[in-house]
């Protein structure tokens, strides 16, 4: 009988903690460099499935700086207002690495948005690596690439983004 009742203890215990981690909701929050002379920022809302499986919403603004032409420099004319882009998508994340507080996802996406002129849109792959951090944070660094269609300016966008991903309450 001690057994059995150690048993289905055991099982309990072990079912709680593997329901903890799936299912959760994180907001996230990242910034990088593109190629070339690319600022990308991206804050989204990321639902995890199971395995570190997850779906992300998110909202992208993207920021091409170039030197003036005036001065010869990067100024602030030529860094702001050179040529700006924003994005709302939709990406799926499956779980392809699994370590001991960290996990790795491919990221497969698109988007819709504007250069301030026209429509663009934009297909999305890459990978991320996320580190777990205490009470439920995540840091991750992204490796991306991006290929914006109609865009002749920016074709393609690789580079890196680094950020942090916060718990949301339940």
């Amino acid at each position: 009988m001690k057994k059995v009742l150690l048993s289905m203890i055991a099982a309990i215990c072990m079912s709680a903690s593997a329901i903890a981690q799936s299912h959760s909701d994180r907001i996230s929050f990242g910034m990088g460099l593109l190629y070339e002379n690319g600022l990308d920022a991206t804050l989204s809302w990321e639902h995890e499935t199971k395995y570190h499986n997850a779906w992300e919403y998110f909202v992208n603004g993207y920021l091409k700086w170039d030197e003036c032409q005036s001065c010869g420099h990067i100024c602030p004319e030529s860094f702001w207002k050179n040529y700006n882009t924003w994005g709302i998508g939709v990406a799926y994340k499956p779980c392809v690495v699994r370590g001991r507080n960290n996990y790795g996802n491919l990221r497969i996406g698109a988007s819709v948005g504007s250069n301030t002129d026209k429509f663009l849109g934009g297909f999305h792959v890459g990978y991320e690596h996320n580190f777990a951090l205490r009470k439920g944070w995540v840091m991750y660094v992204q490796a991306k690439c991006d290929l914006m269609v109609p865009d002749r300016k920016d074709l393609f966008r690789e580079g890196i983004v680094i950020g942090i991903k916060i718990p949301t309450l339940k």
